[in-house]
């Protein structure tokens, strides 16, 4: 067919798939979350964190446990039962 030209239709596949690469991209950015974040959300069962994983530094349920910690630590621990 002379219409026909294997070398332009091998570029219009590759920007096909950039393009479409780079909508991916853009909507999985629309989301908000990171995919860390969102595994974290997810059962255990299902891939996500196991419980009692401690909160993500910089949010304010991490400061508490933080600060829970360091109460716990600061304790006097000679009057544990053995």
């Amino acid at each position: 067919m002379p219409w026909h030209h294997p070398e332009m239709n091998c570029s219009s596949l590759s920007l096909k798939w950039a393009l479409l690469c780079l909508v991916c991209v853009s909507l999985s950015s629309c989301t908000g979350q990171t995919a860390g974040e969102r595994l974290a959300d997810m059962p255990h069962w299902m891939g996500g964190e196991p419980a009692g994983v401690p909160p993500r530094r910089g949010t304010p349920e991490y400061d508490a446990w933080m600060a829970a910690r360091a109460q716990e630590a600061a304790r006097p621990k000679t009057d544990q039962p053995k």
